[in-house]
Protein backbone atom coordinates (compact mmCIF):
# COMPACT_ATOMS: atom_id res chain seq x y z
CA UNK A 1 0.00 0.00 0.00
CA UNK A 2 1.18 3.51 -0.81
CA UNK A 3 -0.16 6.97 -1.57
CA UNK A 4 0.09 8.19 -5.16
CA UNK A 5 -3.12 10.23 -5.20
CA UNK A 6 -3.51 12.86 -2.50
CA UNK A 7 -6.95 13.69 -1.10
CA UNK A 8 -8.15 16.48 1.16
CA UNK A 9 -10.30 16.15 4.25
CA UNK A 10 -13.22 17.87 2.52
CA UNK A 11 -13.00 15.39 -0.38
CA UNK A 12 -12.94 12.50 2.05
CA UNK A 13 -15.91 13.79 4.05
CA UNK A 14 -17.92 14.32 0.87
CA UNK A 15 -17.04 10.78 -0.24
CA UNK A 16 -18.03 9.23 3.10
CA UNK A 17 -21.33 11.12 3.10
CA UNK A 18 -22.42 8.59 0.47
CA UNK A 19 -22.05 5.77 3.03
CA UNK A 20 -23.69 4.90 6.32
CA UNK A 21 -20.33 4.61 8.05
CA UNK A 22 -20.47 7.56 10.41
CA UNK A 23 -18.66 10.90 10.47
CA UNK A 24 -14.98 11.12 9.56
CA UNK A 25 -12.78 11.77 12.60
CA UNK A 26 -9.29 11.39 11.12
CA UNK A 27 -7.35 9.86 8.24
CA UNK A 28 -3.74 9.18 7.23
CA UNK A 29 -1.88 7.67 4.28
CA UNK A 30 -0.46 4.15 4.45
CA UNK A 31 3.13 3.53 3.32
CA UNK A 32 3.19 -0.26 2.83
CA UNK A 33 2.84 -1.78 -0.65
CA UNK A 34 3.44 -0.36 -4.11
CA UNK A 35 0.29 -0.55 -6.27
CA UNK A 36 -2.59 1.60 -4.94
CA UNK A 37 -3.21 4.66 -2.78
CA UNK A 38 -4.50 3.72 0.67
CA UNK A 39 -5.69 5.62 3.71
CA UNK A 40 -6.68 4.61 7.21
CA UNK A 41 -9.95 6.36 8.06
CA UNK A 42 -11.44 6.64 11.55
CA UNK A 43 -15.15 7.45 11.82
CA UNK A 44 -17.71 7.56 14.59
CA UNK A 45 -18.68 4.01 13.60
CA UNK A 46 -15.27 2.34 13.33
CA UNK A 47 -12.00 1.95 11.45
CA UNK A 48 -11.84 1.63 7.67
CA UNK A 49 -9.39 1.56 4.78
CA UNK A 50 -10.01 3.72 1.73
CA UNK A 51 -8.34 2.44 -1.44
CA UNK A 52 -7.89 4.46 -4.62
CA UNK A 53 -6.96 2.12 -7.47
CA UNK A 54 -4.04 3.43 -9.51
CA UNK A 55 -3.71 0.82 -12.27
CA UNK A 56 -7.04 -1.00 -12.53
CA UNK A 57 -9.94 0.93 -14.03
CA UNK A 58 -13.48 0.79 -12.70
CA UNK A 59 -14.53 -1.79 -15.30
CA UNK A 60 -11.69 -4.14 -14.30
CA UNK A 61 -12.40 -4.09 -10.56
CA UNK A 62 -15.74 -5.95 -10.12
CA UNK A 63 -14.15 -9.45 -10.29
CA UNK A 64 -11.85 -8.55 -7.39
CA UNK A 65 -14.62 -7.00 -5.30
CA UNK A 66 -16.81 -10.06 -5.95
CA UNK A 67 -13.92 -12.33 -4.93
CA UNK A 68 -13.49 -10.50 -1.63
CA UNK A 69 -17.20 -10.90 -0.89
CA UNK A 70 -16.95 -14.62 -1.70
CA UNK A 71 -13.98 -15.06 0.62
CA UNK A 72 -15.67 -13.14 3.41
CA UNK A 73 -18.68 -15.47 3.09
CA UNK A 74 -16.34 -18.42 3.72
CA UNK A 75 -14.81 -16.61 6.70
CA UNK A 76 -11.45 -15.98 5.09
CA UNK A 77 -10.13 -12.96 7.04
CA UNK A 78 -9.91 -10.47 4.19
CA UNK A 79 -11.02 -6.84 3.72
CA UNK A 80 -14.80 -6.75 3.37
CA UNK A 81 -16.10 -4.24 0.78
CA UNK A 82 -18.51 -1.67 2.25
CA UNK A 83 -21.63 -0.70 0.30
CA UNK A 84 -22.72 2.90 -0.11
CA UNK A 85 -26.30 4.13 0.29
CA UNK A 86 -27.09 2.88 -3.21
CA UNK A 87 -25.64 -0.60 -2.54
CA UNK A 88 -22.55 0.08 -4.64
CA UNK A 89 -19.03 -0.83 -3.57
CA UNK A 90 -17.11 1.20 -6.18
CA UNK A 91 -17.18 4.97 -6.70
CA UNK A 92 -14.88 7.62 -8.16
CA UNK A 93 -12.66 9.87 -6.03
CA UNK A 94 -10.21 12.29 -7.65
CA UNK A 95 -10.98 10.58 -10.95
CA UNK A 96 -9.80 7.24 -9.58
CA UNK A 97 -11.93 4.18 -8.76
CA UNK A 98 -12.24 3.94 -4.99
CA UNK A 99 -13.67 1.56 -2.41
CA UNK A 100 -14.01 1.41 1.37
CA UNK A 101 -13.17 -1.69 3.39
CA UNK A 102 -13.53 -2.60 7.03
CA UNK A 103 -10.09 -2.32 8.62
CA UNK A 104 -8.76 -5.62 9.93
CA UNK A 105 -7.02 -5.89 13.28
CA UNK A 106 -3.37 -6.81 13.62
CA UNK A 107 0.00 -5.88 12.17
CA UNK A 108 2.36 -7.33 9.58
CA UNK A 109 5.22 -9.46 10.90
CA UNK A 110 8.73 -8.67 9.66
CA UNK A 111 10.45 -11.65 11.31
CA UNK A 112 8.04 -14.60 11.24
CA UNK A 113 8.43 -17.63 13.46
CA UNK A 114 7.63 -21.24 12.60
CA UNK A 115 4.21 -20.67 14.21
CA UNK A 116 3.52 -17.74 11.88
CA UNK A 117 4.63 -19.80 8.86
CA UNK A 118 2.39 -22.68 9.92
CA UNK A 119 -0.66 -20.43 10.13
CA UNK A 120 0.09 -18.88 6.76
CA UNK A 121 0.39 -22.32 5.16
CA UNK A 122 -2.93 -23.44 6.59
CA UNK A 123 -4.68 -20.21 5.61
CA UNK A 124 -3.41 -20.50 2.05
CA UNK A 125 -4.77 -24.05 1.85
CA UNK A 126 -8.14 -22.81 3.15
CA UNK A 127 -8.09 -20.08 0.52
CA UNK A 128 -7.45 -22.61 -2.23
CA UNK A 129 -10.08 -24.96 -0.83
CA UNK A 130 -12.93 -22.43 -0.67
CA UNK A 131 -12.25 -21.25 -4.23
CA UNK A 132 -11.78 -24.71 -5.75
CA UNK A 133 -14.82 -24.29 -8.02
CA UNK A 134 -14.80 -20.48 -8.11
CA UNK A 135 -14.73 -18.94 -11.59
CA UNK A 136 -12.20 -16.13 -11.87
CA UNK A 137 -11.83 -14.49 -15.29
CA UNK A 138 -8.16 -13.47 -15.08
CA UNK A 139 -5.73 -16.24 -16.05
CA UNK A 140 -2.03 -16.23 -15.19
CA UNK A 141 0.71 -17.36 -17.58
CA UNK A 142 3.71 -16.73 -15.37
CA UNK A 143 6.46 -17.60 -17.85
CA UNK A 144 4.95 -15.28 -20.47
CA UNK A 145 4.66 -12.56 -17.82
CA UNK A 146 8.36 -12.98 -17.02
CA UNK A 147 9.27 -12.69 -20.70
CA UNK A 148 7.22 -9.51 -21.05
CA UNK A 149 8.89 -7.90 -18.03
CA UNK A 150 12.34 -8.94 -19.21
CA UNK A 151 11.75 -7.42 -22.65
CA UNK A 152 10.88 -4.10 -20.99
CA UNK A 153 14.16 -3.85 -19.07
CA UNK A 154 16.77 -6.11 -20.70
CA UNK A 155 18.78 -3.26 -22.25
CA UNK A 156 19.28 -1.70 -18.80
CA UNK A 157 20.62 -4.83 -17.09
CA UNK A 158 24.20 -5.91 -16.56
CA UNK A 159 25.51 -8.66 -18.82
CA UNK A 160 25.64 -11.04 -15.85
CA UNK A 161 22.02 -10.42 -14.86
CA UNK A 162 20.83 -10.55 -18.46
CA UNK A 163 22.52 -13.91 -18.99
CA UNK A 164 21.11 -15.32 -15.75
CA UNK A 165 17.57 -14.25 -16.61
CA UNK A 166 17.80 -15.52 -20.18
CA UNK A 167 19.07 -18.88 -18.98
CA UNK A 168 16.25 -19.18 -16.45
CA UNK A 169 13.65 -18.19 -19.03
CA UNK A 170 14.95 -20.91 -21.33
CA UNK A 171 14.72 -23.44 -18.51
CA UNK A 172 11.19 -22.37 -17.59
CA UNK A 173 10.01 -22.41 -21.21
CA UNK A 174 11.13 -26.03 -21.48
CA UNK A 175 10.18 -27.24 -18.01
CA UNK A 176 7.27 -25.24 -16.56
CA UNK A 177 4.46 -27.76 -15.88
CA UNK A 178 1.21 -26.59 -17.46
CA UNK A 179 -0.96 -29.46 -16.22
CA UNK A 180 -0.69 -29.13 -12.43
CA UNK A 181 -3.81 -28.47 -10.31
CA UNK A 182 -4.99 -24.90 -10.80
CA UNK A 183 -7.50 -22.52 -9.28
CA UNK A 184 -7.80 -19.04 -7.84
CA UNK A 185 -4.44 -17.92 -6.42
CA UNK A 186 -3.54 -14.88 -4.35
CA UNK A 187 -0.18 -14.55 -6.15
CA UNK A 188 1.25 -11.98 -3.70
CA UNK A 189 1.00 -13.49 -0.22
CA UNK A 190 4.07 -11.76 1.22
CA UNK A 191 4.68 -10.82 4.85
CA UNK A 192 3.32 -7.31 4.34
CA UNK A 193 0.02 -8.73 3.08
CA UNK A 194 -0.73 -10.80 6.18
CA UNK A 195 -1.78 -9.43 9.57
CA UNK A 196 -1.33 -11.04 12.98
CA UNK A 197 -3.16 -10.04 16.15
CA UNK A 198 -0.70 -11.32 18.72
CA UNK A 199 0.23 -14.79 17.48
CA UNK A 200 -3.06 -15.34 15.63
CA UNK A 201 -3.43 -14.68 11.92
CA UNK A 202 -6.09 -11.98 11.61
CA UNK A 203 -6.06 -10.82 8.02
CA UNK A 204 -4.99 -11.34 4.42
CA UNK A 205 -4.64 -8.21 2.29
CA UNK A 206 -4.15 -7.10 -1.32
CA UNK A 207 -5.98 -9.52 -3.60
CA UNK A 208 -5.45 -7.36 -6.70
CA UNK A 209 -2.86 -9.73 -8.17
CA UNK A 210 -5.29 -12.64 -7.80
CA UNK A 211 -5.81 -14.79 -10.86
CA UNK A 212 -6.49 -18.32 -12.00
CA UNK A 213 -3.17 -20.11 -11.92
CA UNK A 214 -1.15 -23.05 -10.68
CA UNK A 215 -1.85 -23.66 -7.00
CA UNK A 216 1.73 -24.79 -6.46
CA UNK A 217 2.95 -21.44 -7.81
CA UNK A 218 0.95 -19.67 -5.09
CA UNK A 219 2.57 -21.90 -2.48
CA UNK A 220 6.02 -21.24 -3.94
CA UNK A 221 5.51 -17.46 -3.96
CA UNK A 222 4.44 -17.63 -0.33
CA UNK A 223 7.27 -19.93 0.77
CA UNK A 224 9.93 -17.82 -0.95
CA UNK A 225 9.05 -14.83 1.22
CA UNK A 226 7.97 -16.37 4.52
CA UNK A 227 10.77 -18.93 4.79
CA UNK A 228 13.70 -16.72 3.76
CA UNK A 229 16.07 -15.78 6.60
CA UNK A 230 19.35 -13.88 6.38
CA UNK A 231 20.05 -14.78 2.78
CA UNK A 232 18.99 -18.44 2.86
CA UNK A 233 15.82 -20.52 3.04
CA UNK A 234 15.09 -21.62 6.62
CA UNK A 235 14.43 -25.37 6.58
CA UNK A 236 12.33 -25.35 9.75
CA UNK A 237 10.08 -22.54 8.56
CA UNK A 238 9.67 -24.18 5.16
CA UNK A 239 8.68 -27.45 6.83
CA UNK A 240 6.20 -25.65 9.10
CA UNK A 241 4.53 -23.84 6.20
CA UNK A 242 4.35 -26.86 3.88
CA UNK A 243 3.21 -29.31 6.57
CA UNK A 244 0.36 -27.01 7.60
CA UNK A 245 -0.70 -26.50 3.98
CA UNK A 246 -0.72 -30.24 3.33
CA UNK A 247 -2.96 -31.00 6.30
CA UNK A 248 -5.81 -29.58 4.21
CA UNK A 249 -4.51 -29.98 0.68
CA UNK A 250 -1.95 -32.81 0.26
CA UNK A 251 0.38 -32.35 -2.69
CA UNK A 252 0.10 -34.61 -5.72
CA UNK A 253 3.08 -36.70 -6.80
CA UNK A 254 3.52 -34.55 -9.90
CA UNK A 255 3.50 -31.37 -7.80
CA UNK A 256 6.31 -32.75 -5.64
CA UNK A 257 8.37 -33.41 -8.77
CA UNK A 258 8.04 -29.80 -9.96
CA UNK A 259 8.39 -27.96 -6.64
CA UNK A 260 11.89 -26.64 -7.36
CA UNK A 261 10.84 -25.41 -10.80
CA UNK A 262 7.99 -23.43 -9.25
CA UNK A 263 10.23 -21.94 -6.56
CA UNK A 264 12.57 -20.79 -9.31
CA UNK A 265 9.92 -19.16 -11.48
CA UNK A 266 8.37 -17.49 -8.43
CA UNK A 267 11.74 -15.94 -7.56
CA UNK A 268 12.30 -14.89 -11.18
CA UNK A 269 8.86 -13.30 -11.47
CA UNK A 270 9.34 -11.03 -8.47
CA UNK A 271 12.96 -10.24 -9.27
CA UNK A 272 11.79 -8.94 -12.64
CA UNK A 273 8.81 -7.01 -11.28
CA UNK A 274 10.94 -5.33 -8.61
CA UNK A 275 13.60 -4.46 -11.17
CA UNK A 276 10.87 -2.90 -13.31
CA UNK A 277 9.58 -0.83 -10.38
CA UNK A 278 13.14 0.24 -9.58
CA UNK A 279 13.98 1.24 -13.15
CA UNK A 280 10.60 2.89 -13.82
CA UNK A 281 9.50 4.29 -10.44
CA UNK A 282 6.01 5.70 -10.08
CA UNK A 283 5.57 9.16 -8.64
CA UNK A 284 3.57 9.56 -5.46
CA UNK A 285 3.28 11.37 -2.16
CA UNK A 286 4.12 8.27 -0.09
CA UNK A 287 5.64 5.36 -1.98
CA UNK A 288 7.63 2.23 -1.23
CA UNK A 289 10.33 0.52 -3.28
CA UNK A 290 11.33 -3.09 -2.58
CA UNK A 291 14.83 -4.47 -3.10
CA UNK A 292 15.05 -6.71 -6.20
CA UNK A 293 18.33 -8.28 -5.01
CA UNK A 294 16.33 -10.33 -2.50
CA UNK A 295 14.88 -12.41 -5.32
CA UNK A 296 18.07 -12.50 -7.37
CA UNK A 297 19.82 -14.16 -4.45
CA UNK A 298 16.89 -16.51 -3.92
CA UNK A 299 16.80 -17.55 -7.57
CA UNK A 300 20.51 -18.36 -7.50
CA UNK A 301 19.99 -20.46 -4.38
CA UNK A 302 17.14 -22.44 -5.94
CA UNK A 303 19.24 -23.01 -9.08
CA UNK A 304 22.22 -24.34 -7.15
CA UNK A 305 22.90 -28.09 -7.63
CA UNK A 306 23.77 -28.21 -3.92
CA UNK A 307 20.35 -26.91 -2.92
CA UNK A 308 18.66 -29.34 -0.53
CA UNK A 309 15.73 -27.24 0.64
CA UNK A 310 13.82 -27.18 -2.64
CA UNK A 311 11.87 -30.38 -1.97
CA UNK A 312 8.20 -30.86 -1.18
Amino acid sequence: MSVYTRITRSQLEFFFDRYNLGTVLSFKGITNGIDNSNYFVETTQGSFVLTLFETLNIDELPPFIKLLSHLAYYRIPCPSPQLDKHAKSLRLLNNKPAAVFKRLSGVAIEQPTQLHCSQVGLQLAELHDCTEHYHFPIISHVVDECKTLFNQIDTQLTEIDRALIQDELTFQTLNYPENLPSGMIHADLFRDNVLFDGDKLSGILDFYSACKGTLLLDLAITANDWCYDNGVINHEKMTALLSAYETLRPSHKQEKQHWQTLLRVAALRFWLSRLTHQLYPRQGEITQQKDPLFFRQLLKQHRSPDNTVSTL
